[in-house]
């Protein structure tokens, strides 16, 4: 009995391959080929793909640099025509620049002589007393930064005519000068840490106090690093460390410590007298903090920062520096050595 299952199974199947045999030979005679439309769709296949190894990858590249060709071939055909639509274009863009230019000029001068009356009060506060500060405008070549070359004049002495300031100033009043616009420009500048060097040079007594109260005050919105040899600027500090250079055998080595109140009023004590420290100049030492806390206490802006104002002191047989840094994160001191 199996074995007739198994017959009849095949002559089944036997049924269904002539059947599907049967449809297979009428769906062959239905179709039909070309042979030219086959030659034709085959060649516009090799242009399609000659096209993109030369100009892109896809058909859309293709067409662009076909319209990229179109708009030359247009340009060339008509070239004159072309030049005068470039020359009217590069008119106008040209108008619309000097319009622009002028109305930067104009907000530039504007805010020049209110810079200059400023600058002028800081650099008076900072025993430049006889001083002229003027900015001065001269026109360039239209750029993306305007038309103005702008450059500050300065004369420090009453009958000398203005000059350029590098031109004037040495180190140390360039050092105060750039002090005075630094603490104009507070509120404005976007530098982070600024230097200065010789900032003392000069001055004594209440200018030098008047420099440290503007370090101060620039200490609010920046970082502040300066070397000084003044007890004044030093007093001014929230935090002080000391730095020693020693030659030992063929080397210098350098260290770093932290200075306690004690340890602090002594070397300011040091920056006013000798290295004998005295009951008197450990009392004035006390008394120049004393008008620092009195200063920040009565000074109008307020102090955004707590304990960032950084004083480093630098003393050894071999080199004397004072350095103050005003920072904000007093975690992170840095420390400059020149």
């Amino acid at each position: 009995r199996e074995a007739e299952k198994l017959f009849e199974d095949m002559v089944n199947e036997e049924d269904m391959l002539k059947d599907l045999s049967r449809r297979l030979e009428e769906y062959g005679r239905s179709l039909s080929f070309d042979e030219q439309q086959f030659r034709e769709i085959s060649e516009r296949l090799n242009t399609i793909n000659h096209l993109k190894s030369k100009y892109g990858d896809d058909i859309e590249r293709i067409l662009a640099y076909k319209e990229e060709l179109e708009n030359k071939l247009l340009m060339l055909t008509d070239l004159e025509q072309y030049k005068a639509e470039l020359i009217k274009k590069h008119e106008k863009t040209e108008k619309e620049l000097l319009s622009l230019c002028e109305q930067v000029s104009g907000i530039r001068k504007d805010q020049a002589e209110i810079l200059e009356r400023k600058m002028k009060e800081a650099l008076v506060d900072l025993n430049f007393l006889d001083v002229q500060f003027k900015i001065d405008f001269e026109q360039k070549k239209p750029a993306k930064d305007g038309y103005d070359k702008i450059a500050f004049l300065i004369a420090l002495n009453p009958g000398e005519p203005l000059k350029p300031l590098e031109a004037v100033a040495s180190g140390g009043e360039l050092s105060r000068i750039m002090l005075a616009l630094k603490t104009v420009l507070a509120e404005k500048d976007q530098i982070a840490t600024l230097i200065f060097d010789e900032i003392d040079t000069g001055i004594s007594g209440k200018t030098a106090w008047k420099v440290s109260e503007k370090l101060g005050v620039l200490g609010r919105n920046h970082q502040v690093l300066c070397i000084t040899h003044l007890p004044q600027i030093a007093a001014m500090a929230d935090r002080h460390f000391l730095i020693e250079k020693n030659r030992e055998e063929e080397k210098v080595v350098t260290t770093i410590v932290p200075l306690d109140e004690e340890s602090m009023l002594s070397e300011i004590a040091r920056l006013l007298g000798t290295d004998n420290i005295t009951e008197a100049g450990l009392n004035n030492a006390k008394e120049l903090k004393k008008r620092r806390i009195y200063y920040e206490q009565t000074t109008c802006v307020e102090n955004i920062f707590q304990d960032d104002f950084v004083c480093i002191i630098g003393i050894s047989n071999i080199w004397t520096q004072n350095v103050i840094s005003r920072c904000n994160e007093v975690d992170q001191v840095p420390v400059v050595l020149s």
